[in-house]
């Protein structure tokens, strides 16, 4: 049967606020931290001091005799190595967090310290061989990868013109504002609950019950609030396994949340990438071919630092990529907010205007030049897909900003800008996917007698705004008003449920969402109709009534609902990926979109401070469900690109190999002094369906400040974030900037 949204829309598209707002404004709104059971405990981890070691002797005695201690968990045993500091060794519970900190110090181990390795660089001058096997071998510097395209050789041999230049981003740590962590709780029946801080309710259900052994309906999982994952909350982790355990111990309800330090030197990272590119191009600026030699770590992972099939980024060039990764005794990289795609931006973007100083052009018209074109196979086969699009989704986006930051008055030739403090405009280009995913979502809406509709689903909501969507849209169907909609969120027995990631919520579950509404509200007018004297087909909803198109009568909706008497109309819709390739379905939901943002810069050159004063950002999202929240989603974006350009860095230790900068004094976050005048642009294509939008928003923003600093002082700062020192630095290897 074909899903389709509704042609009149009284709600989607509009600005609704959010219905949590006022619960998390006053703490009614309970995030995992604040559950407390009886009787419960908390838990602590040991972790690891060292970058590198191995586990000679471990004594637990002195630990359990100590004050309301009730449960130890070994996770590394004697003879156990450890390739990074932080890694978790053993958790405790005790009736209170004090007691258990003052135990797990009270922990005797001794260590056989073993070398490490802690900067990626250090790596290409000498393999140290400090982490685990891959195949049986010990090596920090993997296989490169690498590919060239059939082009690429004559490209750059035709090329006029050539550039080079070396650029990088560095590891950066997550820092979710509500830790990793939650609370676990058995009862007489061996049933296992969790209150989880986690953007994948189900999957966190599914992965305790088979670590436990347990039957998929014996673990629940709730997460109602959360602050945050970005990426790095797709599972339980250690944590809440370790807390399961205790648990499962002590008979006793345990809490375990990660304090700031873990929480920043244990909750992921989004890795490195360092890289020299050269790139080549005709004296009218198309460009011919791009090269790029990067490396970067994923900690003590495996995982690419760049989308490497992606570089160059979003351009089609003919190109010859290599990429290494270094593996360092770091903790692990997870994935962050477009995994992959800030690094694969910076190591394009940055040599474009690079470029487009050489050749004395505008980088816009640059970039116009080279944008990709509509693709013809897309056309035919997926007319509502970013590649059968990009060349005029990416034309009109880059001339509404031009039109939002009045580019045309304020572009500047690069170091041109008079005085001290100099102006600077720069742009960057992005792109991501954002469709449905192959996984079941589902979402049930029930229809009661007394005029009360329910909507459930354990879909939970990371702070995006998915609880408004959901009512949004279930009101939209029934011709109701979003608060009249109770919600049931992110309890795993509700359903179906894939996690929050990938910009993919959105695209999944409110399609399921649409289908179960219209559902629902068609087996209420097939139950109602002979009660009203109607026929169910003539019957549609109007703004709180129920009205018959044939006789042009009109019950209010709790009266129309009054009919259905004992019974009440119920359906679950669902939705895949598989679902939205369908194509009956082809406008509700679709994949990839693209983006364009402009920021606008001061910078001192005396002092180095960089202040960025503005960014536009226009974003297509296909049809926008909520304008307000959908606005939002980009505004946070562009602050957390902000940071990325100006102030994150993880800074590790190369003698201790330590993070010296675990706490939020010291790795440096914006505040609202240093926050830019931020105008969003969504460029709504609702022909294309729902587009999840949570990622690409933040992948260009460094890129367009890197790019504006270069306007304003005519010299490159090579590597973010963009501080006072590098500033600094750059100017003085070029001679100053005045």
């Amino acid at each position: 049967m074909a899903t389709s949204w509704p042609k009149k829309r009284r709600l989607i598209g509009s600005k609704i606020q959010r219905l949590d707002g006022p619960a998390k404004a006053t703490g009614k709104a309970k995030y995992s931290y604040d559950i407390n059971r009886k009787g419960m405990l908390h838990a602590v981890l040991l972790r690891s001091p060292y970058a590198h070691a191995k586990i000679k002797s471990l004594d637990t005695n002195d630990a359990e005799k100590m004050p309301g201690v009730k449960a130890i968990h070994p996770i590394k045993n004697v003879g156990d190595e450890l390739f990074w500091a932080g890694e978790e060794i053993l958790g405790l519970a005790a009736d209170t967090e004090e007691h258990a900190l003052d135990a797990v110090r009270a922990v005797k181990i001794e260590y056989e310290v073993l070398p490490h390795l802690v900067k990626e660089e250090d790596a290409l001058k000498n393999d140290p061989q400090t982490v685990s096997p891959v195949g049986g071998k010990r090596t920090n510097v993997l296989a490169a990868k690498e590919a060239t395209s059939e082009g690429f050789e004559k490209g750059m041999a035709d090329a006029a013109m050539i550039v080079e230049g070396s650029y990088g981003v560095p590891t950066i740590c997550h820092q979710c504002l509500e830790a990793h962590g939650l609370v676990a709780e058995w009862n007489a029946d061996g049933e296992l609950t969790v209150w989880a801080s986690t953007q994948a309710v189900t999957a966190t259900a599914a992965i305790l019950a088979q670590h436990f052994r347990l039957p998929a309906n014996k673990v629940k999982c709730i997460t109602h609030y959360m602050g945050g994952g970005f990426g790095s909350k797709f599972g339980p982790d250690i944590q809440g396994i370790v807390a399961a355990e205790l648990a499962r111990k002590a008979q006793a309800p345990v809490k375990l949340m990660l304090d700031r330090a873990s929480e920043i030197t244990a909750g992921g990272s989004r890795p490195s990438a360092y890289g020299k590119v050269k790139i080549g191009a005709t004296k009218d600026g198309k460009v011919t071919a791009y090269e790029v030699d990067c490396y970067g770590t994923p900690g003590v992972g495996l995982s690419d630092t760049v989308t490497f099939n992606a570089l160059p980024y979003v351009y089609p060039f003919e190109y010859k990529r290599k990429h290494t990764r270094i593996r360092t005794n770091t903790q692990l990289q997870r994935a962050m907010r477009a995994p992959n795609h800030p690094q694969n931006c910076a190591l394009t973007e940055f040599i474009l205007d690079d470029l487009a100083a050489k050749l004395e052009m505008d980088p816009m018209q640059l970039r116009l030049k080279n944008l990709p074109q509509n693709d013809a196979n897309a056309i035919q086969n997926a007319p509502h897909s970013l590649p059968a699009l990009r060349h005029t989704i990416y034309t009109r986006e880059i001339e509404i900003a031009a039109a939002l930051s009045k580019w045309k008055e304020k572009w500047h030739p690069p170091g041109k800008s008079p005085g001290i403090v100099k102006h600077g405009i720069g742009m960057a280009l992005h792109t991501w996917a954002g469709q449905a995913v192959p996984q079941r979502n589902e979402c049930t809406v029930i229809i009661r007698a007394d005029g009360s509709v329910t909507a459930r689903t354990s879909t939970q909501d990371l702070g995006t705004g998915q609880r408004t969507v959901t009512a949004l849209v279930t009101a939209e169907i029934l011709g109701l008003e979003p608060e009249q909609i109770t919600l049931e969120f992110g309890e795993s027995p509700n359903g179906a449920s894939s996690g929050s990631g990938g910009s993919t919520t959105i695209p999944s579950q409110a399609p399921a969402t649409l289908r179960a509404a219209t559902a629902a509200r068609d087996e209420l007018f097939a139950k109602i109709a002979p009660k009203l004297q109607a026929k169910a087909e003539d019957l549609v909803l109007e703004r709180g009534k129920v009205v018959d198109r044939a006789s042009g009568k009109s019950w209010d909706w709790k009266k129309a609902c009054a009919a259905l008497g004992e019974e009440k109309a119920q359906a679950t819709g669902f939705w895949t990926a598989a679902e939205s390739n369908k194509p009956e379905n082809k406008d509700v939901s679709s994949s990839g979109v693209g983006g364009v943002q402009i920021a606008e810069v001061l910078v001192d050159t005396e002092t180095g401070v960089v202040r960025c004063t503005q960014i536009v950002a226009v974003q297509d999202c296909g049809m926008v469900v909520n304008r307000l929240t959908c606005e939002s989603q980009v505004a946070g974006g562009v602050i957390m690109g902000l940071n990325y350009a100006l102030f994150e860095e993880r800074i590790m230790d190369r003698a201790t190999g330590r993070q010296v900068n675990p706490d939020m004094e010291f790795y440096k976050l914006g505040g609202i002094e240093d926050m830019p005048k931020i105008l969003v642009h969504l460029h709504d294509m609702p022909e294309r369906g729902v587009i999840g939008v949570g990622e690409p928003p933040v992948i260009s923003t460094h890129a367009a400040i890197g790019n504006a600093i270069f306007s304003a002082l005519g010299v490159r700062v090579p590597h973010t974030p963009f501080t006072p020192e590098r500033v600094l630095a750059a100017l003085a290897a070029k001679g100053g900037g005045q």
